[in-house]
C-alpha cells in the first residue's frame, strides 16, 4: 500500500539529533503537531522507529516503512482523520467503509454514537490498534 499524499510532505530527519545524543521524541511531536489532515509526515531514522507507531496511530496517523539500508529508515506517517479518542459518530462519518469495518465487530453507536473508539474497544473487548488499523485502512 502506498501512502501518497496530495498535500505536501512534512519531511524530518532525526539522525542528526541522535548522533548529537538528543532525543527527538519532542520534536518529532512538534512536526507532527503541524500535519494536517491526509497530509504526511516522512521520517528518516537510523533505526526503525517501532516505538512511534502505537503513538502516532492512536493521533489518527496510518504508517508506510521503507528501510534503505542498515542505518537509514525511511517512514511516511499520513494523517487519517480518525483516532482512538473521536466519538464513534465521528468514525462512522467517514463513510460506509467505516460504518462496515464497527459493523462487523459488532460495534454500535450507543447514545448516537457519543462514545469514543478506544471505550468501545476496550466495552467489546477488542484490539484498539487492530481495529484503529482496520478504520484507518479504509480512509483514502
Amino acid at each position: 500500500m502506498t501512502l501518497a499524499s496530495p498535500r505536501p510532505y512534512v519531511r524530518l530527519d532525526v539522525r542528526p539529533l541522535l548522533a548529537e545524543g538528543i532525543e527527538p521524541f519532542d520534536t518529532i511531536m512538534q512536526a507532527v503537531a503541524a500535519i494536517e489532515l491526509d497530509g504526511t509526515l516522512e521520517l528518516t531514522a537510523p533505526f526503525e522507529p517501532v516505538p512511534l507507531y502505537p503513538v502516532l496511530l492512536e493521533r489518527g496517523f496510518r504508517h508506510e516503512t521503507e528501510p534503505r539500508g542498515p542505518t537509514e529508515w525511511v517512514v511516511r506517517f499520513r494523517r487519517t482523520g480518525i483516532t482512538a479518542d473521536d466519538p464513534l459518530s465521528a468514525i462512522a462519518a467517514h463513510g460506509p467503509a467505516t460504518r462496515a469495518v464497527l459493523d462487523a465487530h459488532g460495534v454500535d453507536l450507543p447514545g448516537g454514537g457519543a462514545k469514543t473508539l478506544r471505550y468501545a474497544a476496550w466495552a467489546h473487548r477488542l484490539d484498539l490498534h487492530g481495529l484503529l488499523r482496520e478504520l484507518q485502512a479504509t480512509v483514502d
